[in-house]
């Protein structure tokens, strides 16, 4: 127990913050204050009327304490304490906040397991009515599933994920944007939006979800060849080139890449001279001066 003397007005304070938690069912907060308070009347120098006033208070905040549900389990006859064995009194509530802290955290896991369970066979059962062929009632799965577990980190991410891999493009996009609004570094998700958006051929959709995910996640080898492919599939030489040079700069052994820049280079470059790296430029004759 730390020797730091504590005032009179902070030990008061402390008591209203338990009667304040203890009003809200916030056990383990209610014990912390109510251990300060013993922890400082073992401590500080009160006395006279200002130690009995903050014993009366004491008293009121003991009996909201006894009133809540858990401690009428564990003290059927109200958890209490005797004037003078303050310091007895403080260990006892330590006790009593470590054993219920771990308590509630046992709760705590055993419920999330329970809810993951039930987010589990969900998931199985919307993937098995896409599979019947039941598209209609597994998007109303999908939309239950994601206001209900609305509280898992991701959710919007894997429903949009999963919707995509079955082909459910335009279905999947709202999930995947609202993923996206959360968490805008979530490769997952950038990467499903842009299958999306070209499975739906809206390559400027496509395009302009190719270059949000570059400015949240950085260039890449397959982002240069998604948009290689993309414009090649809009005629746009110029930059399909462009593009799938950036990925061989990244992978010279890219294949996918090498092919774009072989398909598109006689259009790129007709009636040009053909830049060949490493060659060159032709030497600059020296200028005479007649003085």
């Amino acid at each position: 127990m730390t020797a730091k003397p504590v005032t009179a007005k902070e030990i008061r304070e402390d008591i209203a913050r338990a009667r304040a938690y203890a009003g809200k069912s916030d056990y383990l907060k209610t014990l912390s204050c109510l251990s300060n308070v013993a922890r400082g009347l073992v401590t500080s120098q009160i006395f006279g009327a200002e130690k009995f006033e903050i014993y009366a208070h004491l008293d009121e905040a003991l009996r909201d304490l006894n009133k809540m549900k858990m401690i009428k389990r564990l003290f059927p006859d109200g958890l209490t304490y005797a004037r003078g064995k303050e310091k007895q009194f403080y260990q006892t509530l330590v006790r009593l906040h470590g054993k219920l802290g771990e308590a509630m955290q046992k709760a705590r896991l055993t419920k999330m397991r329970q809810r993951l369970a039930v987010l589990d066979d969900n998931m199985i059962k919307a993937a098995r009515l896409i599979k019947e062929g039941n598209k209609l009632d597994a998007r109303k799965l999908y939309r239950k599933i994601s206001e209900y577990f609305q509280d898992i980190e991701g959710i919007n991410s894997d429903i949009g994920n999963r919707m995509a891999m079955f082909g459910m493009f335009s279905e999947a996009v709202e999930y995947l944007a609202k993923a996206l609004e959360t968490s805008p570094n979530d490769t997952r998700a950038h990467n499903a939006l842009i299958l999306c958006y070209e499975g739906m051929n809206d390559a400027p959709k496509a395009m302009d979800a190719v270059k949000e995910a570059m400015r949240r996640l950085g260039p890449s080898e397959g982002l240069y060849l998604r948009l290689a492919k993309l414009h090649l599939g809009k005629r746009e030489w110029g930059e399909a080139h462009k593009n799938a040079q950036a990925a061989l700069e990244r992978n010279p052994l890219n294949s996918e890449a090498q092919k774009i820049v072989k398909q598109v280079e006689p259009r790129v470059f007709a009636g040009k001279p053909r830049p060949t790296p490493g060659t060159a430029s032709a030497p600059v004759k020296p200028l005479k001066l007649d003085l």
